[in-house]
């Protein structure tokens, strides 16, 4: 690969990942500028997609904002402008893909996505249960959209990097988007069939949707899947899991409305990853996520305002993910690195970071080597 000149021995890696396995050290990704690259630093992956370019658009100038996020050629040069700048240490990837918010299905089911230069966001949609159907076409302009921005980066990759898919989100989020928060929380209680209903609908077209998209990206892929926000690829259909609503409901509900689509989403995948996002949720739920036997890894992240990703609440949880069988992957600094690695196996462990220089990225990946254990 083009920009991963070493992607045959990461890959190695990987697979040991996936099979609870360690080669030499656990799994690890570092990003750094390259020793050509004349750019500022990239922002790290847990900030978001790098938003080059948008600083140069007028805050009123709603077109060039809404081509920014949606032309195949844009995308295409951003990522390009990335994969040249950036150094892909250990296992860390050169991976793209379509980056419209976590729940991109949204916008193919009547909520209007509103593009600005900070985020894509979805306006509520859903303002009578009565009188709300579901339904989705395939010439709706958002998934033609995105059908073309892939196509375009298929046509261009020629073996230089990774394509992902975009993230289509998980039933209780985009809900919580297209019906809004607060209603929804009510909605459990005053409406539990709507909720199941449309839970059962957005999980079966998520299902349907990646049928389409997974064999699309395949060829790029080297016949895995691939996360690009996290810099991970599997053996195989991969995607992520999630449900940040359920951070508002207690284990029982979720259980009761919503752990058939992480089932069912688990189900689609040969090998899944679960966001785990922030301390109340880890707090709440893990023990429930734990018993899902679809899921195959667990990301956890800490959020703004709580306890970095080193903090001595968090280790036991860690410990115990990883003592349940399932792999664990945490984005860190790199002074987290090895205090962690004191308190986990270098099994099942994958860990992104990003550091100041070329030369800081190949040393640091040296002395992971010797702080990993079994």
């Amino acid at each position: 690969m083009y920009y991963k000149e070493d992607w045959h021995k990461a890959k190695e890696r990987l697979e040991a990942f996936w099979q609870g396995e360690i080669i030499d050290r656990c799994c690890v990704a570092v990003f750094a500028p390259r020793k050509t690259s004349k750019l500022p630093p990239f922002p790290e992956l847990q900030n978001g997609p790098w938003l080059g370019g948008l600083e140069e658009l007028s805050d009123s100038d709603s077109i060039g904002i809404r081509e920014w996020w949606t032309s195949p050629e844009q995308n295409y040069k951003r990522a390009i402008t990335w994969f040249e700048n950036t150094y892909f240490g250990g296992e860390a990837i050169p991976a793209t893909y379509i980056n419209w918010g976590a729940m991109a299905e949204a916008c193919f089911l009547g909520s209007e996505p509103v593009f600005s230069k900070n985020s894509v966001w979805y306006k509520e949609a859903i303002h009578d249960w009565d009188t709300w159907t579901w339904d989705f076409d395939k010439s709706n302009i958002y998934w033609k959209q995105i059908v073309a921005i892939i196509d375009y980066l298929l046509q261009e990759d020629k073996e230089r990097y990774f394509i992902g898919m975009p993230e289509l989100g998980n039933a209780a989020d985009i809900l919580s988007l297209m019906r809004g928060m607060d209603k929804l929380s009510m909605d459990l209680f005053d409406y539990p069939d709507k909720v199941k209903e449309a839970s059962e609908f957005i999980g079966k077209l998520w299902v349907e949707l990646h049928d389409i998209l997974y064999p699309m990206t395949l060829p790029a892929n080297d016949g895995g899947g691939v996360l690009p926000w996290m810099s991970l690829w599997a053996p195989g259909k991969h995607d992520q899991m999630a449900c940040d609503f359920s951070t508002l409901i207690s284990p029982q509900m979720y259980e009761d409305f919503f752990i058939s689509d992480i089932k069912r989403m688990g189900k689609w995948a040969d090998f899944s990853t679960y966001h785990l996002d922030g301390p109340e949720c880890m707090n709440k739920h893990l023990d429930l996520v734990l018993g899902i036997e679809e899921i195959d890894c667990i990301e956890f992240t800490p959020g703004a305002g709580s306890p970095p990703t080193f903090s001595l609440q968090y280790i036991p949880r860690y410990q115990k993910i990883q003592e349940a069988g399932k792999n664990l992957y945490l984005l860190v600094k790199p002074e987290e690195i090895e205090p962690l690695l004191n308190e986990l196996s270098a099994k099942r462990l994958f860990l992104c970071t990003q550091v100041d220089s070329q030369d800081e990225a190949e040393a640091l990946l040296k002395q992971i080597e010797k702080w990993s254990r079994v």
